[in-house]
């Protein structure tokens, strides 16, 4: 038996069964070693390889990013965000449903994480739907689905990695990945104003003074500054993306602990040891999936897929509907870092000959393995969802399907418009 049939076979068995997606990726790529007469002696490499791909002076973006969420979160900015949040749209029917959406569409441009939206936010959005009258496995499913867009509007941990693998550039992407963010928060929004008639969600007659409206503003102003200092020093080419995000790093320390002076020593290391689990969860992923790569590699398995398309000539878009298919499905197993270290080098180059531009094919796959934080059974966010929330993961993922569809919708169009992602690209003169 081939030993590439084995690692395959290790993994999808150790994940069918649930073992921790780091485990399951680790244990199938030292069977590569196990099984391979010729490798058995080289187990050296399998320890070079899993730090050889941690080491990237581009990955540094994803604990600074990740610091500066959970710095500015700690500080208290993500209330005056909900709060700025309604005033612009908590006064429709399903008011308070909108302001999730919107809010996660602000923090977005702050944390550049999915799960960190969820952790963030979800505590405030479902008790705050709760106590307006929601049901509460609709608030959770609604707070797990509308986090998605964190990752894809900018800045964006998944485009960093992206960047990292492919060599292409993370401002284009960043921006590339702003239309299709703000559709799916759009798309999601439609389906909140359909439901809210038919099921009758509550409405607010909230009304605001001048005077608090501007209140609003102003407290919500240094979250919503971070996304513009971040992406205008990177198109401006004031600093790198790496520079950018300890630009972002400083910024929120400013406002937290000269500004709003509102966080604690203990905060501080709260703080820390979240960044730190977060940030060697996805760096863990990234060193041993490093190594499948590099078996992939070795046994010719990008050489094989360019040959097959190549005999069976299909067009790109369909390929792309065929591999959009392909992230959909590995989506319902595999994490969507895994999903990008393992394919993102895999597929660009062949979609590239094909005349598929990088940063269109990047934002493609973004937005698909997003899609899979919200799919069962893996879906982390739909179970750190029910874990606040404490209702069941069967009756949160019942009340996602609509959004989920929606995202779908939102996907197929970025696939097959391409200037969904490349017209802001192209405007800043990023890509030809």
């Amino acid at each position: 038996m081939s030993p590439l049939i084995i690692v395959i076979a290790v993994l999808m068995i150790l994940l069918i069964v649930g073992a921790p997606v780091v485990f399951a990726i680790a244990a199938s790529a030292l069977s590569y070693f196990m099984v391979n007469p010729n490798m058995f002696g080289s187990l050296y490499t399998y320890v070079h390889k899993f730090f050889t791909g941690m080491d990237s002076f581009v990955l540094l973006c994803i604990p600074l990013f990740v610091l500066a969420g959970e710095i500015m979160q700690k500080s208290g900015m993500m209330s005056s965000l909900v709060k700025f949040a309604q005033i612009i749209v908590g006064r429709f029917r399903g008011g308070l449903a909108y302001v999730n959406v919107f809010v996660s569409m602000l923090f977005g441009g702050i944390s550049g994480s999915g799960l960190a939206d969820v952790s963030a936010l979800g505590p405030v959005e479902i008790n705050m739907m709760k106590e307006g009258g929601y049901p509460v496995a609709f608030s959770a499913a609604l707070t797990a689905t509308s986090s998605i867009q964190g990752p894809i509007i900018p800045p964006s941990i998944p485009f960093v990695l992206f960047a990292s693998l492919t060599q292409v550039s993370v401002g284009a992407l960043f921006l590339g990945g702003a239309i299709p963010g703000i559709l799916i928060g759009l798309g999601q929004m439609t389906v909140i104003f359909i439901m809210s008639r038919i099921k009758g969600f509550p409405k607010f007659d909230l009304k605001y003074s001048f005077k608090e409206f501007l209140s609003a503003i102003g407290s919500s102003a240094s979250a919503l500054l971070m996304p513009v200092i971040i992406l205008g020093g990177i198109l401006g080419g004031i600093f790198t993306p790496t520079e950018a995000a300890a630009v972002a790093v400083a910024y929120s320390f400013l406002i937290a602990f000269v500004v709003n002076r509102n966080i604690s020593l203990k905060d501080i290391r709260q703080i820390l040891a979240n960044t730190a689990r977060i940030t060697s969860s996805i760096y863990l992923i990234l060193g041993f999936v490093s190594i499948i790569s590099w078996i992939l590699a070795m046994e010719q398995v990008p050489f094989l897929i360019k040959n097959a398309i190549q005999t069976y000539a299909p067009s790109p878009y369909l390929l792309l509907f065929i591999v959009n298919l392909f992230f959909l499905f590995n989506g319902m197993w595999i994490s969507d870092v895994a999903q990008l270290v393992l394919f993102a080098p895999l597929f660009t180059p062949i979609f590239a000959s094909m005349g598929i531009n990088p940063i269109h094919f990047g934002v493609v796959m973004v937005v698909n393995v997003m899609i899979s934080m919200i799919t069962p059974p893996y879906g982390v966010a739909l179970y750190l969802s029910a874990a606040i929330s404490g209702e069941s993961l069967r009756s949160i993922v019942k009340e996602t399907l609509p959004f989920t569809l929606v995202s779908i919708i939102v996907l197929l169009l970025v696939t097959f418009v391409p200037e969904i992602s490349l017209f802001i690209p192209r405007l800043f003169g990023l890509i030809k």
